[in-house]
């Protein structure tokens, strides 16, 4: 069925309000009574504070309050695993954590202040390695883990660093293992990085009293938000407001809680003032949360004709001085790193362990980038050591129609076309012999595939508000963040779609509001064009109903009887009996008043059916929901003499069910392709041995620029209707990140015949296995 505004490109909906710089970001907003806060933050990565003397700070020009975690009994997490404290108590478990805030009336005096308190430190020994720290016992970041409040789907380890393991028991291990008849292994590591974003962090806090606060955020999460503080400080819900204007970027960065429950905390303290905090750029990399940052050891068996038989793998993530913003990712990587493919027997163990670094968060394909970094570099050894083509082994083993995943999920072909997908990748890149080397480069080819899944909280939901106008046109309403991905515009395409409506008589909620707005769990995990489509499809079924209901009151009618055309809704038998939606939409008011009908104003909302968290015992269960799987490959050489690595073309081919737009989808690809690229290359947190960041700003941290985005980069949408997905669409944002890192480092092993097993690989070490020392 054709589709009238689906899958086609208009001008977005956000795009003159950026282009113009009328949009409102937090560091925008003016409001009155307004003060400053600044943070101090400690001089070790792990200590104990003895002593905090803030009285010289008090006496400072212009400061209102100096706030410190004396006496702070309040944790607080915002995905279940209630591990942190607003502000240090007792101890610090990173460089960044919180040690006291200063409000002042001036920035300016703020930071003047801050630098007056004296703290007294013991420095304890510092942990930064994932495996040593699960392994110490005698160093423990947290020594009261086991009294941490916590969802049961959380596994934390007394006595140790780990705060929580995931295990995948699928199968007999041991009979796989004994089946195979070639068998690859190796060790990786995924470095820390940072998610970049152009908006640092930001925070308005005002409260109203002690039982009542306003907070204005750059967050991804508002009703997270809301109810974490709420929580905190044991008040009602209802009585925590959070408003998001426009985000400038977030990649998963900002839908974790971070600044926010520190600000609200020391705000209590001057109720009446508006307390206003926004990041500096190494506060943002020092003091939020980082991603990535993973350890591992992994081996794939399988038998001669290359049917996988067996994966056994060993992830330890390094998840810095809380564990809740990272419990998930520790879960969703170990089911991940399988694959997709049907392997009978796999044995997994995921750790998420504390470090005395940053906390880990989402970050853009949260967990799945590190999990299909191991799965296909082991793929790909594997079709060497067995001499087949690395695409005739990946299509041997895809999922596909009746095969299981590593969750024992059935896989359907509505799931998606993963051998179409690779069929992109071989045509574009590998259809004729690729360059010889010459005299100054080095060329490699290589290829990967991906699939993922989201997660989240088991009832996660999108919630979604029609109401029609006087004019018959219509008010989209809905809570989910529009963070520069273009969720808005996808959400007017298709309310246009549902309601039968061009978007220019469309409007789409330009911020997000608690107390207005319709509920959402966050949005993350690529599923907001799924979940808030769907809703929006539910919402205008019921808002439709409605004027059908009033047209055939007056018509004099069934419901049954009538249909809807966008414009009005006429009577089947006979259609120039027909009424006006602008007639229609707030009832129907005949010519002496009476007015009869309802106003035609819905909601609905949807989530995914059945989705749990997995099995205890096996890790297994409905815990993927819904899938996206793809195809990436690359052509690219190296520089003899320098060993810069230029990528001259890439290929993406992503089954996405149903394009939405095809620009906004290829931009969505085309820059996570470039992110990729750049946790591949070049992106790496430097810590100095006592835990300190080395690299916290956007001159020492390197990131990729115009000039390392691929020269030819073909996209291919393969569109696979979703079954349930809204007009067959499936998620498609935080995938083209995910094999972005294997497919590159496949292509150097073809060029230099040696294999990485760590990222990101730089010029200088391709230089040293040039040189023969690698």
């Amino acid at each position: 069925m054709g589709h009238e505004f689906i899958g086609k490109s208009f001008e977005r909906v956000d795009g003159y309000a950026k282009v113009t710089g009328s949009a409102k970001y937090i560091a925008d907003l003016k409001l009155p009574r307004t003060l400053h806060a600044q943070v101090l933050r400690p001089e070790h990565a792990h200590a104990t504070i003895k002593g905090i003397d803030p009285s010289q700070a008090e006496k400072s020009d212009g400061v209102l309050s100096v706030v410190t975690g004396r006496d702070c009994g309040i944790f607080f997490g915002a995905r279940g695993f209630l591990d942190q404290n607003p502000i240090a108590v007792h101890k610090v478990r990173h460089a960044g954590e919180p040690v006291a805030v200063v409000i002042a009336d001036t920035l300016g005096n703020a930071k003047k202040a801050v630098r007056k308190i004296q703290v007294d430190y013991q420095p304890l020994p510092v942990l930064l390695d994932p495996v040593e720290a699960a392994q110490n016992r005698e160093v423990l970041i947290h020594e009261d883990l086991i009294s941490y409040k916590h969802l049961p789907s959380y596994f934390p380890v007394p006595g140790t660093n780990i705060f929580h393991r995931y295990r995948l028991r699928k199968g007999n291990i041991k009979q796989g293992l004994k089946q195979a008849r070639a068998m690859v292994e190796a060790e990786f590591d995924f470095s820390l990085s940072a998610h970049s974003a152009l908006e640092p962090h930001g925070v308005i806090c005002r409260w109203e009293g002690k039982d009542r606060v306003e907070i204005w955020s750059s967050t991804q999460a508002p009703f997270v938000l809301q109810q974490v503080v709420a929580d905190m400080f044991g008040i009602p819900h209802s009585h925590v407001r959070v408003r998001v204007p426009y985000l400038g970027g977030g990649f998963g960065g900002k839908s974790d809680v971070t600044i926010e429950p520190m600000i609200a905390y020391a705000a209590r303290s001057v109720p009446g003032y508006s307390v206003r905090y926004v990041c500096t750029r190494k506060e943002v990399m020092t003091s939020t949360v980082l991603g990535r940052g993973m350890k591992a050891k992994a081996k794939l068996g399988a038998k001669k004709d290359g049917t996988f038989t067996a994966f056994e793998a060993e992830l330890f993530f390094s998840d810095g001085a809380f564990g809740d913003t990272a419990a998930n990712i520790v879960t969703v990587a170990g089911h991940n790193c399988v694959g997709p493919y049907a392997i009978e027997h796999c044995h997994v163990d995921s750790y998420g362990v504390y470090t005395n670094t940053p906390p880990v968060g989402a970050y853009r394909g949260y967990g799945h980038p590190e999990a299909c970094f191991i799965s296909e570099r082991l793929v790909d050894m594997m079709a060497r050591k067995l001499s087949m083509s690395p695409f005739e082994l990946r299509r041997k083993n895809f999922l596909r129609e009746g095969r299981k995943n590593s969750l024992g999920e059935t896989i359907r072909d509505h799931n998606g076309n993963l051998f179409q997908c690779l069929e992109h990748v071989e045509k574009e890149i590998f259809a004729a012999p690729g360059p010889e080397k010459d005299e100054r480069y080095l060329y490699g080819r290589g290829v990967a595939s991906m699939m993922k899944s989201p997660k989240g909280a088991p009832n996660a939901s999108s919630c979604c508000q029609i109401k029609f106008c006087a004019d018959g046109s219509a008010e989209v309403n809905l809570g989910g963040i529009e963070m520069g991905q273009g969720a808005q515009q996808a959400m007017r395409q298709i309310a246009a779609e549902a309601l039968n409506i061009h978007p220019d008589r469309i409007s789409v909620y330009r911020e997000v509001d608690t107390q207005h707005s319709p509920w959402e769990w966050q949005t993350v995990a690529s599923m907001f064009t799924y979940r808030g489509g769907n809703a929006i499809i539910k919402t205008a079924a019921r808002a439709i109903e409605i004027l059908k209901e009033n047209a055939s009151i007056v018509l004099r009618v069934s419901p049954d009887a009538v249909e809807y055309s966008g414009d009005a809704v006429y009577v089947k038998t006979d259609p120039d009996r027909k009424i006006a939606v602008k007639d229609l939409a707030r009832g129907y008011m005949f010519e002496n008043g009476l007015t009869v009908g309802d106003v035609a104003e819905a909601t609905a909302g949807d989530r995914l059916p059945g989705y749990t968290d997995p099995d205890p015992k096996f890790g297994m269960g409905r815990a993927g929901g819904t899938w996206t799987f793809g195809c990436q490959g690359c052509e690219l050489r190296v520089d003899k003499k320098s060993g810069e690595v230029i990528i001259d073309r890439f290929v993406s081919s992503f089954d996405v069910g149903k394009v939405i737009s095809p620009k906004m989808i290829r931009g969505q690809i085309a820059g996570g392709v470039v992110m990729g690229i750049g946790q591949t290359l070049m992106e790496k947190i430097e810590f100095t041995k006592d835990g300190k960041l080395a690299n916290a700003t956007w001159g020492k941290y390197k990131m990729p620029r115009i000039g390392d985005v691929p020269g030819r980069h073909k996209v291919y949408c393969v569109e696979t209707p979703e079954v349930r997905g809204p007009y067959g669409a499936r998620c498609i944002a935080e995938h083209p990140m995910v094999a972005v890192t294997p497919a590159i480092l496949n292509a150097l092993q073809d060029a230099l015949g040696h294999d990485f097993f760590h990222v990101p690989v730089t010029a200088g070490e391709i230089q040293k296995v040039l040189g023969g020392d690698g």
